[in-house]
């Protein structure tokens, strides 16, 4: 055996030891969303298949009360994200001012790379002076920061193959800075906003550190729930309402490439019609 192909092996080797670290837990709670286990409690021991997990959190009237509240703070996030982040994003790169840039670039990256406890501490701290009750709306305006800097990230790489000449010819053709921009600019920017916007659903309905510090008795999202869940034991639909947040951000994520892949084949032609 060559060393080339030992080192592959080598690398196939811990690649797939990897691959199975990462991925194992989450095949194991989709496997022991159907556990009968003991008394109506998870056990270590699989005990037989059922699907009364399922069902019994569907009628589980406090988790569909936070599953509905996190779906409904993650599509509030996704709208205000789709439309700030893409304004920003067209700013990173067309404003005219170099230090405006800089500066928005800046925040974008500082939201991206803050740890979420320390954001949350900032606004549950500000909240507090401030004196703004805890509910719905503090939820949304924590999760934004985050979402819209994804969106702007998106949107900004759109911004940059964006080809002037098509604008320009635009222009010649007498169409005003209005027409130019919803026929010719949107079209090809509208991969990059659609695919933040799902990003950003995924991200706050996922998430559990900001929520933790922002939810109250009234207003809780399903991950918060989950987790004070685990206090009281692991019970089967514990797993299986894990299981529905795993499905909906993996459908979360496919629907995003399969909204960027049709979108950008829509673009060139939609660009060459207006031209």
């Amino acid at each position: 055996m060559t060393g080339s192909r030992r080192a592959r092996l080598v690398l196939g080797a811990v690649c797939a030891a990897g691959l199975v670290v990462l991925y194992l837990p989450l095949v194991l709670t989709v496997v022991y969303s159907f556990n009968a286990g003991v008394q109506g409690k998870q056990s270590a021991r699989f005990t037989g298949w059922t699907p009364d997990g399922y069902f019994r959190a569907w009628a589980d009237d406090s988790l569909r009360s936070a599953a509905g509240t996190g779906l409904a703070v993650a599509a509030v996030v996704a709208v205000v994200s789709a439309l700030l982040g893409s304004a920003l994003g067209y700013s990173l790169v067309r404003h005219p001012a170099a230090w405006v840039r800089r500066t928005l670039s800046g925040l974008v990256y500082l939201f991206l790379i803050i740890p979420e406890v320390v954001f949350a501490v900032s606004v549950l701290q500000f909240t507090s002076q401030a004196g703004i009750p805890l509910g719905f709306g503090t939820l949304v305006a924590a999760h934004t920061p985050t979402a819209i800097s994804v969106v702007a990230l998106f949107v900004r790489t759109r911004v940059l193959t964006l080809d002037r000449e098509l604008e320009d010819a635009g222009r010649d053709l007498g169409a005003s800075s209005a027409r130019v921009a919803w026929d010719i600019v949107v079209p090809q920017l509208l991969p990059g906003v659609l695919t933040g916007a799902v990003l950003a659903f995924v991200f706050s309905f996922d998430n559990l550190v900001i929520s933790t510090f922002l939810t109250t008795p009234e207003v809780g999202t399903l991950p918060v729930y989950l987790y004070s869940s685990l206090n009281y034991g692991t019970t089967p639909e514990v797993y299986a309402a894990t299981t529905a947040v795993l499905l909906i951000t993996v459908a979360g994520f496919a629907l995003a490439g399969l909204l960027h892949r049709l979108s950008s084949r829509r673009v060139r032609p939609a660009v060459l019609e207006a031209s």
